[in-house]
């Protein structure tokens, strides 16, 4: 009678332990070695679209796995076999089609006949993962957004950029022909004027490399060595002209070459960002100038604008890396500007701030040394 009852509370026991893993909200599996699946609850049992236990028992889980995610779950699970234990993030594609990410907590488990397998608890995390895709690709449309706001106030210029040097090669020309038709072969004024010539199309060929680094899409641009005076030079050709007409200064002080891991785009999109709030800062001072110096310490290099005006106050600088913020008139900002300028330096391991300490209004973009 002992032994009978005892039998009876084993049998309910078993029951109410079987009956708790299949209601739990996680997918409990155990895998051989060679990637055959022993036994699953039916939480995991519906996330692989298998209608029992029955119809699965034995079949290998690596044709579930998603082919570009198969190798690394086998090395995994040959890993756990092996007595180790982790976690993994793959993807699967169910029997009936259906795709889903998974995230598993494995550690090695000892079968009857001696063998190791690998017993894993298994979350469904395919929301989780599209959320974050959507919001690296709603961070991307900002930057983009951003990038073509700012590009677009320096476009706006671009026809007196052209225009400008086009007339002094057209005026060059002109005296040459001049010159020619009344037999007056003057060497060294055709040299001169050839000089101007050649001077004014290579400014041409400055604003136009400016513009076609900055109109590529950077997010298909990878980071690699980049010479940062060629990037401000390339940068600050496209409005040399405005700044000229507006009687604003630009110096670039940059003795040396210095070269740092970077997407060129970027890095040019952070000082257009600078360069256009310089501008509209101190159009209107007396004293109008805007100083770009690169210099290097044993950590990092570090690229510094500053422009005449005579800082910020406390009340906007708690709030200007913030997205959306802006004290500019309704359609001359987004916002944007200084927290992507943020975000972008961070992307390359570095860091954009604000100096309160210096006496003009002045931004670092500091990177780290190429290694």
């Amino acid at each position: 009678m002992a032994d009978e009852k005892n039998q009876q509370l084993l049998g309910e026991k078993l029951f109410t332990i079987d009956a708790m893993i299949n209601a739990t909200p996680s997918c409990l599996k155990i895998v051989s070695k060679d990637g055959h699946l022993l036994n699953m609850n039916s939480r995991g049992l519906a996330l692989i679209e298998a209608e029992d236990m029955d119809s699965v028992q034995g079949a290998n889980v690596y044709d579930l796995v998603e082919e570009s995610h198969r190798e690394n779950f086998i090395n995994f699970n040959k890993k756990i076999c092996n007595g180790g234990s982790g976690t993994l993030i793959f993807e699967i594609i169910g029997l009936k089609g259906a795709k889903r990410w998974m995230e598993t907590y494995a550690a090695p488990y000892k079968l009857t006949n001696g063998e190791i397998a690998h017993i894993a608890i298994t979350n469904d995390i395919t929301d989780r993962i599209e959320n974050g895709k959507k919001l690296l690709e709603q961070k991307a449309a900002l930057e983009e957004t951003s990038r073509l706001a700012t590009l677009g106030q320096f476009v706006s210029g671009i026809a007196h950029e052209i225009n400008n040097p086009l007339t002094i090669i057209a005026g060059s020309a002109s005296n040459i022909k001049r010159k020619i038709k009344n037999g007056e072969l003057d060497s060294d004024y055709f040299l001169k004027q050839a000089e101007m010539i050649e001077k004014t199309a290579f400014r041409i060929a400055k604003i136009i490399s400016g513009l076609k680094t900055l109109s590529r899409d950077s997010n298909l641009v990878e980071k690699r060595l980049h010479s940062l005076k060629s990037i401000v030079e390339d940068t600050v050709s496209l409005c040399a002209e405005k700044y000229r007409l507006n009687e604003i200064t630009v110096e670039i002080d940059i003795q040396d070459d210095f070269f740092v891991f970077c997407n060129d785009i970027q890095i040019s999109q952070v000082i257009m960002n600078l360069l256009n709030n310089s501008y509209d800062a101190i159009l209107n001072l007396e004293e109008k100038w805007i100083n770009i110096q690169v210099i290097q310490d044993s950590e990092s290099i570090s690229l510094i604008l500053t422009d005449s005006g005579k800082g910020i106050p406390d009340s906007v600088i708690k709030n200007m890396f913030n997205p959306f913020y802006t004290t500019k008139d309704i359609g001359h900002g987004t916002g944007l500007g200084l927290s992507i300028c943020v975000g972008i330096l961070i992307d390359h391991e570095g860091t954009f701030t604000f100096n309160k300490n210096s006496p003009h209004t002045q931004f670092i973009m500091k990177f780290p040394l190429p290694r």
